[in-house]
């Protein structure tokens, strides 16, 4: 017995130096692009797309609050709304505590396993037996016993530890993910925050349109009434007015669908979600560049499909572990007596160490089938890998050619803008001088209202672009998606970066 902590020391010694069986995980080659095909806009000021900051390197990204650089206190205070009660994020944070529960199982195997019985019997034998009982067997007798058994499966062939390494993975897939989700949690509030901001601005030119509409359904009536004129104006202007007034109820319906919509990402009831700035005054954040490679390494979704293909990788070395014979060292000792007094004596000690070898002769093919079935996993896992990366080259590419357009659409419609807003004005003067009619007055006023629309539309394509180029370059996850782990914090931190 005593040769048996030295004999475990011996043989975890040897042990630490074995190879474990099945292949070592190696990144699978993808074609990474030198750069990306999108070429930036240069940031110059203008009335629909304001200009951006200096850029933000990828390397940097992970630990940027981008939404804050907006400047709107109501959007970071929803943002942290929603890290804190949007219920997918609270599934996945408790989908990760499970998957560290699992490794902890799993990393259990690397020690001993020891069990401890205790048992206490007394008997009586009958006297009136067949056969009768000798004069020294006791009629009444008492038995104690107190034994530990100690078993430890000796890792020689790295079953263990394979399954270990792909528990760890799993781990840091789940996490992966949680950080990949919270990331499209945070954009989507930003974006509909945005999008309420542009509701917002296209209701207040509808009730801008319709007061316009109104005044000059008014001026038609009082022209018609002085100079006794034909009644179309007068059923033209009024027919434009009514149009436009029916136009507000479902805009004000949009606005709170929206809201309601943004409820459900915050984790609270449907209510009204207040606003701090209008859609113009809000800063256009930093564009974000980097070269791909960067960009691999920052998004979660990416780091996730890496992570599912080292556990699938270190399962095929758990299949062919199953090959070889587990063997393990195990061990008995104990204390047994008659005598409750003398249990705990050394007379009364037992004990027994001895190795134990268990392997299979025959099984009807299942290891070879496991075996094939880890590696068809693994090679899935390949092809899911580098999907993710081609995934991910094209939402940036997309991203940035969103980005790009949408500034070069804002340098035109600003134009539009100003031909429009000098069309009305002098449209409008022409009609009050009495010189135009109503219907070049109201086509004006129709060009006008739509360029002011599109104007609306272009700043929250802008920003919107910008929310997709953080996205898709995988930005703010650390900030956003922290560890959430306790024991198992620094092994997912190690791991992940």
């Amino acid at each position: 017995m005593r040769l048996l902590p030295v004999a475990a020391a011996v043989l975890v010694a040897a042990l630490s130096g074995c190879a474990a069986v099945g292949p070592d995980f190696e990144r699978p080659t993808v074609t990474e692009p030198a750069g990306w095909r999108t070429t930036l806009p240069a940031a110059k000021p203008a009335a629909a797309a304001p200009a951006a900051a200096a850029p933000v390197a990828a390397a940097d990204m992970a630990n940027l609050a981008w939404w804050k650089t907006f400047g709107d206190p109501k959007l970071e205070a929803l943002v942290q709304l929603a890290l804190d009660n949007n219920k997918d994020l609270k599934i996945a944070a408790g989908r990760v505590r499970e998957y560290a529960a699992r490794l902890d199982i799993a990393k259990s195997q690397e020690l001993p396993s020891v069990s401890a019985r205790g048992s206490s019997n007394r008997e009586k034998m009958s006297e009136e037996r067949q056969v009768p009982l000798s004069n020294r067997t006791p009629v009444n007798s008492a038995a104690y016993e107190l034994q530990a058994q100690v078993s430890w499966e000796l890792d020689i062939w790295g079953r263990v530890r394979r399954t270990n390494e792909a528990y760890l993975a799993d781990l840091t897939a789940i996490d992966e993910n949680r950080r990949a989700l919270t990331l499209t949690v945070v954009a989507n509030v930003v974006a509909s925050y945005v999008q309420l901001l542009a509701l917002d601005q296209q209701l207040v030119l509808l009730k801008q349109e319709l007061a316009s509409r109104q005044e000059t359904l008014r001026l038609t009536e009082s022209r018609q009434a002085k100079g006794g004129f034909s009644m179309l104006p007068v059923f033209q202007s009024r027919m434009v007015m009514e149009e436009t007034a029916a136009s507000v109820p479902p805009k004000e319906r949009e606005i709170a669908a929206t809201e309601n919509a943004l409820s459900i990402l915050l984790g609270v009831e449907p209510s009204a979600v207040a606003r701090a700035r209008a859609l113009n005054d809000l800063k256009a954040p930093p564009v974000p560049q980097g070269i791909p490679s960067q960009v691999l390494a920052q998004r979660p979704d990416v780091r996730m499909a890496e992570q599912n293909l080292i556990a699938a990788n270190a399962r095929i070395g758990v299949a062919k572990a199953e090959y070889f014979p587990v063997i393990s060292l195990t061990g008995l000792f104990g204390y047994a007596s008659t005598d409750l007094s003398k249990l705990l004596t050394a007379p009364a000690s037992f004990g027994s160490a001895g190795t134990q070898v268990l392997a299979k002769l025959f099984d009807g093919g299942a290891l070879d089938a496991n075996v094939r079935q880890a590696e068809a996993v693994q090679a899935l896992h390949v092809e899911a890998y580098r999907k993710a990366v081609q995934n991910a080259f094209f939402e940036v590419e997309d991203a940035l050619l969103f980005y790009q357009k949408t500034r070069e659409r804002a340098d035109v419609l600003t134009r539009q803008l100003k031909a429009a807003q000098e069309g009305a004005r002098y449209a409008r003067k022409r009609y009050e001088g009495g010189m135009g009619t109503v219907f070049e007055a109201l086509e004006a006023e129709r060009q006008l209202t739509s360029a002011e629309r599109l104007q609306v539309d272009v700043q929250r394509d802008t920003q919107l672009s910008l929310i997709q180029v953080y996205k898709a370059m995988g930005g703010g996850w650390k900030v956003a998606a922290p560890d959430i782990l306790d024991s198992n914090a620094a092994v997912v931190s190690s791991s992940t970066n």
